[in-house]
């Protein structure tokens, strides 16, 4: 005779069985229960615009960096510009609206880049700065931008990775990339910047000029670092994923790459495309109320605001869908670098807090905030 233990017993055993099977594959999207702006992010009144808007949970402190900052006031050199500069908030209840009014700033009061350069990269830019220039071309330099920021608190350190590039020249359209890297802030000693390659003249890049940067979004599951880059293609952004030991994450030969079939490779050309994600920025995180992994972006040229699941960091990874409508920018212009900021994040997930670079006008940027509600 079968007891009710022994049904009990087996509907557990399917239930544990459907649940592994579903999990090996596309997880179906969560329901969008409600969608509501809550304005725009408030700043230093000096700052007339923002990118990059990466952020993380540090000592009790939501810590924001960004990328190029024009501003009202003239910073130590004079300029009305950062390359880079941080922000931070101690209030994390984003229910009313994120205030970032603390920041990095210089000896005049200004903000301040907070990535620090190398004596070469600072006498280049000091020479060929307008204000000051002693060597031509007038007007260049190397810049950094900001990127994922991992809060590393087993080894008490945080990690700020970062893009570098040189601009300014006569004729040239835009930017050429130089690399990529990781600094590191350490209590008690700042920020330093790691020597990876001793003997080059960009001695801390991780990824050089024509290497695959994996600086798109990085997030931290049980102590293994996981960071995306993404290649840019027609009007998409074509993604992969590498992992590394949290503990390793400054040493690139110990990272090793996604290559399909839940293989990694230690070879960077096997990586695969594991997602079609956003421009300048995937905030992927683990959202505990789902159980699921969701990566929170914007296409290129898109003014929209999407989402996508997974079971795990690597995927397969659902197809992206609309999350909610951008508001309309500047004429010509577009939306980018959106994501989610999970240090506000409520009820483990079900509430999160989304951003992303609004342009206004020239050289002209605000930051809208909109609170996403998830049912399962």
């Amino acid at each position: 005779m079968t007891t009710g233990k022994s049904y009990l017993l087996a509907a557990v055993a399917l239930f544990t069985t459907l649940s592994a099977a579903a999990q090996s594959g596309v997880p179906p999207l969560p329901t969008v229960v409600s969608v509501t702006s809550l304005g725009t992010v408030q700043q230093n009144p000096v700052i007339y615009g923002r990118d990059g808007t990466f952020s993380a949970l540090i000592n009790g402190e939501s810590v924001w960096t960004f990328g190029d900052t024009p501003m009202s006031v003239p910073g130590v050199l004079g300029n009305y510009w950062d390359d880079n500069s941080l922000s931070w908030t101690t209030n994390l209840d984003a229910s009313q609206g994120i205030n970032l009014n603390h920041d990095l700033l210089d000896v005049t009061g200004a903000p301040a880049e907070y990535l620090p350069y190398l004596p070469w990269e600072r006498k280049f830019n000091y020479e060929h700065d307008k204000n000051h220039c002693t060597v031509n071309p007038c007007g260049t330099e190397y810049a950094m931008w900001d990127g994922p920021v991992i809060n590393d608190t087993g080894r008490n350190r945080v990690l700020f990775y970062y893009y570098e590039l040189y601009r300014g020249a006569p004729g040239m359209q835009g930017w050429d990339t130089v690399g990529a890297g990781i600094a590191v802030y350490t209590p008690g000693k700042g920020i330093t910047r790691p020597i990876e390659n001793p003997g080059s003249q960009t001695p801390t890049l991780m990824w050089g000029t024509t290497a695959q940067e994996y600086n798109s979004g990085a997030l931290v599951v049980d102590d293994i670092l996981y960071s995306y880059g993404c290649a840019s293609g027609f009007l998409v952004d074509n993604c992969m994923v590498a992992q590394v030991p949290l503990a390793d994450a400054l040493d690139i030969t110990q990272w090793t790459y996604y290559a399909g079939n839940n293989t990694w490779s230690a070879n960077p050309a096997d990586a695969v495309t594991i997602f079609q994600g956003g421009d300048a920025a995937n905030q992927v995180f683990y959202n505990a109320y789902l159980g699921l992994y969701m990566n929170i972006y914007n296409p290129a040229l898109d003014n929209d605001m999407y989402f996508m699941v997974s079971y795990t960091p690597w995927g397969p990874w659902s197809n992206g869908a609309l999350l909610f409508k951008g508001e309309t920018p500047y004429s010509g212009s577009t939306n980018y670098t959106g994501q989610v900021h999970t240090e506000f994040n409520q009820g483990a997930g079900q509430t999160v807090y989304v951003t992303y670079a609004h342009p206004t006008g020239f050289l002209r940027e605000d930051l809208p905030l909109t609170q996403v509600v998830f049912g399962k």
